[in-house]
């Protein structure tokens, strides 16, 4: 078995794989020279297997589907501790929603991966409603994870509890929270939000 060592070229770096990450969270994964600041100062380092300057060297390195496969994406708190902390100003932070949406796209769902599909449909009901309501959550989510009796036996206790709500009523400001949900959709097509 040889043992080669792994130098950052284009022939070792998967380009169009970091290009799609850098054109999605506007940093460059190149910067890196790997001073280890980002994982030091990382609060979930560590429950993850690679902690933030690997990732950024597997992705160096073209091996990003051991990236993607993993679970340190997913455990990555957005905190952006390791962003303020990156001498040559990669925004780590940035990169980890960039690999975690692309994760999403390459894979459909996964254990870790459904953490997202909970964000989409929370923000589908604050949309919505102006507030959450839970029992559309749970329903939706159950439904579209693919494990629709999830829940089953829970329901009816939350119900004679009166902590599950059957019917729900919109909030009163909607005009005002479409506003803020349209602001977000066009700094989206701008460019200047995630």
């Amino acid at each position: 078995m040889k043992n080669a060592k792994m130098l950052l070229s284009t022939e070792t770096m998967n380009l169009g794989f970091v290009q799609k990450v850098e054109a999605l969270s506007g940093s460059s994964v190149r910067r890196c020279f790997q001073c280890g600041k980002c994982s030091a100062g990382c609060p979930m380092r560590s429950f993850m297997e690679h902690p933030p300057n690997r990732i950024v060297r597997l992705l160096q390195l073209g091996q990003y589907e051991r990236v993607l496969a993993g679970r340190s994406i997913w455990y990555c708190a957005s905190c952006e501790t390791c962003s303020t902390r990156c001498p040559n100003k990669v925004d780590l932070a940035a990169i980890m929603d960039a690999l975690r949406k692309c994760s999403w796209d390459a894979k459909g769902t996964s254990k870790e991966s459904l953490v997202q599909l909970a964000n989409k449909l929370f923000l589908e009901n604050i949309r919505t409603y102006g507030r959450q309501y839970e029992m559309r959550l749970a329903a939706a989510f159950n439904l579209q994870s693919g494990k629709l009796l999830k829940d089953f036996m829970l329901g009816p206790k939350l119900l004679s509890k009166g902590k599950l709500k059957v019917f729900h009523q919109k909030n009163k400001n909607m005009a005002d929270i479409e506003k803020i949900f349209s602001r977000i959709e066009n700094l989206r097509k701008k460019g200047e939000a995630p």
